[in-house]
């Protein structure tokens, strides 16, 4: 590979400097070449060049218009810059013996990353050789950038064979970047010098280097594709007969199980050929096939962003089995219940009895409501109950949690995002929430944890009625009803200056505070064996009686988890039960020692004086439990617990917990 580089180099020997610019001279002036004066790939890139309007007089390549512009372009070529500034690191000592400097640039030609000879990088500046210097052949005529982007091949130009006059005192060698998965190019690779430090041996070097950058991209993806996989793992495996099919980070297809053919089919969708899945990728919440033909529109509610901390690896795709068809009657339909949905909601106490009444009449008025309550009360069960008594209950239900994830991903699930918002952005880019709620309901839980500088753009949403993709500059309108949910004390968010008042008291026209498990104890046995028969379908197990003894126990705890944590507490009381009934020994070995609940299996001794210490022991032991059944996924303990994800994180650094 190598000699050939080193023979296209070696045609543009600095011998030939008077003679090129002698034809340069001519064409600009008559617009003819002299036979055989410049090599063919030159002459061809001087006809573009003039073809184009580009003027020879030039002194300079333009730059990006602001630093912001610059900044978006770095921020969506992330993981290009970091490949590349490493290899690239790794030619400094050559670079400064060599007086030459090293340019890496997107697609577009526009400059991301300069590494070199200090005196060399001062003079680049001069021409805007530097970060944000546009060198695409339609701008700053032919280069070796430019140049070998446009013919898609390494080149060298050397000097006078530059179109612009400006620029004829430099020499550069340059190819292109290509993704190791689809061969699009990403950018080029360029080694620039003045004149004197001409060397046919610097092609050579670019497109070693660019080879580099590309296996370094591609072991990057690898890693990622891993964790990626990893993170799902527990999806595939856990007896799930829904449709789940993995995209990358970029929309790419990864993984799929042999459940999605047949869930897609159902629909109408052939998604599987004799040698495999014919999906591809997925580009604006839709899977399409290898040509980018739509084979169908996923619904918001299917997608579920994976997350390796603040890091998004990627998205599984669950698509539901179909359920049975429908009984067609000539008979007339049956009445609608006045309210569905309230009557899953089990409220024997009179303080829970109390806001579903109220929960009631706040459905049929078209304000947001705001759900206050401890994490687990129930507050998404009360919003999609009210949803579906109200005059939105023929539109969609989309709900999203704000806490836990970072500023960036939050926007992007919250807003949605334009083609090349940002690096990974998927290619036709992606709806977001409060697009997908249209017509219908968007519930924000945890909207205590929105970041203060997303605040007022949601806010114009509720007051215009229109918000815009990021990356988009057209706005799109929407209409939907909101619910907001939250266990923070919003009224002191506001008054420490962590909320927006104003957006608070659009969000608080109707409150609904959802009473805690310890101050509804009337409702805890009918919710375990609410729980216990959910659980039993989900599993295909029987299910068990509780005794007296473990209901008497479970009502005396105090929950501090609320719903969600009886819940949890059941199911594996259920799944690890060897008896005809649940008992006390069947309590998850993280009660044993809890202040509230009986000991088991020995007398019952006295609390010690400090409860504080062994409440906060019972709460690391909930922890580690829970880190323990999830094989380590953070994601997926925040959701057994019911808590945040930040407010996991904070957890395991107070009891010291290791990942």
């Amino acid at each position: 590979m190598v000699e050939p580089i080193l023979r296209l180099a070696r045609a543009s020997e600095p011998h030939h400097h008077r003679k090129v610019m002698e034809a340069w001279q001519r064409f600009v002036t008559d617009g003819v070449l002299p036979p055989r004066s410049i090599r063919t790939l030159v002459e061809e890139s001087w006809s573009r060049c003039a073809g184009q309007g580009v003027d020879p007089t030039r002194r300079a390549a333009p730059v990006q218009p602001t630093e912001d512009a610059l900044s978006r372009l770095c921020e969506r070529n992330r993981d290009f810059i970091v490949a590349a500034r490493q290899v690239c690191a790794q030619a400094r000592e050559f670079l400064a013996e060599s007086g030459t400097i090293m340019v890496v640039t997107d697609a577009e030609g526009v400059i991301l990353h300069v590494e070199g000879d200090p005196s060399t990088v001062d003079a680049a500046q001069e021409i805007q050789l530097a970060p944000g210097g546009n060198w695409d052949e339609g701008v700053a005529g032919t280069n070796a950038i430019g140049t070998a982007l446009a013919a898609r091949q390494p080149v060298q130009i050397h000097a006078a064979e530059h179109f612009c006059e400006g620029i004829k005192r430099w020499t550069c060698s340059a190819t292109v970047i290509e993704d190791p998965f689809d061969r699009g190019v990403l950018g080029a690779i360029d080694i620039s010098g003045l004149r004197s430090t001409y060397d046919p041996h610097c092609l050579a070097l670019a497109v070693t280097t660019a080879s580099r950058i590309a296996e370094r991209l591609m072991r990057l993806a690898l890693e990622r594709r891993a964790k990626l996989l990893d993170a799902t793992l527990l999806r595939f495996v856990g007896g799930t007969r829904d449709g789940l099919i993995v995209f990358d980070d970029r929309g790419r297809l990864v993984k799929v199980n042999e459940y999605a053919g047949p869930a897609l089919l159902a629909r109408g969708v052939q998604a599987e050929g004799p040698e495999g899945p014919i999906i591809a990728s997925l580009r604006d919440n839709r899977l399409v096939d290898a040509a980018g033909r739509p084979l169908d529109t996923v619904r918001p509610e299917w997608t579920e962003t994976v997350l390796d901390g603040r890091e998004a690896l990627g998205t599984l795709v669950i698509i539901p089995q179909p359920g049975p068809p429908r009984r067609t009657t000539t008979s007339p339909p049956a009445q609608t219940p006045r309210h569905p949905g309230f009557e899953a909601i089990l409220a024997a106490s009179p303080a829970m009895a109390e806001q579903v009444e109220r929960a009631r009449r706040l459905a049929g008025l078209p304000v947001p409501v705001l759900l206050l309550g401890e994490t687990g009360t129930g507050k998404e069960v009360f919003a999609r109950a009210i949803h579906a008594a109200s005059a939105f209950r023929d539109g969609p239900f989309i709900a999203l949690n704000c806490g836990g994830l970072p500023r960036e991903l939050l926007a992007s699930e919250l807003f949605g995002y334009a083609e090349g918002a940002f690096t990974g952005a998927r290619r036709g880019g992606l709806s977001g929430k409060i697009e997908a709620a249209d017509g219908g309901t968007l519930f924000l839980d945890e909207i205590g944890e929105m970041p203060a500088d997303l605040q007022p753009h949601f806010l114009r949403v509720l007051q215009e009625g229109e918000f815009y993709r990021l990356g988009e500059t057209t706005p799109r309108k929407v209409r939907f009803r909101l619910l907001a949910a939250t266990h923070r004390d919003l009224r002191r968010e506001v008054a420490e200056e962590r909320f927006r008042m104003d957006l608070f008291y659009r969000l608080s026209v109707m409150t609904l505070t959802l009473p805690a498990l310890r101050e509804r104890r009337a409702d805890i046995v009918p919710l375990a064996r609410h729980f216990m028969q959910q659980a039993a379908i989900t599993y295909g197990i029987a299910p068990k009686p509780l005794a007296a003894e473990l209901c008497t126990a479970l009502v005396e705890h105090d929950w501090p988890g609320n719903a969600r944590e009886l819940r949890n507490a059941v199911e594996a009381m259920l799944l690890m039960s060897s008896g005809p009934a649940l008992t006390l020994a069947d309590l998850p070995a993280e009660y044993h020692s809890h202040p509230t609940l009986p000991a088991v299996g020995h007398d019952a001794v006295p609390a010690p004086a400090n409860d504080a210490v062994r409440l906060e022991d019972a709460e690391r032991q909930a922890i580690v439990a829970a880190i323990e059944r999830a094989g380590g996924n953070l994601t997926q303990v925040a959701r057994t617990l019911g808590i945040a994800k930040s407010t996991l994180y904070v957890k395991l650094k107070k009891f010291d917990i290791g990942r």
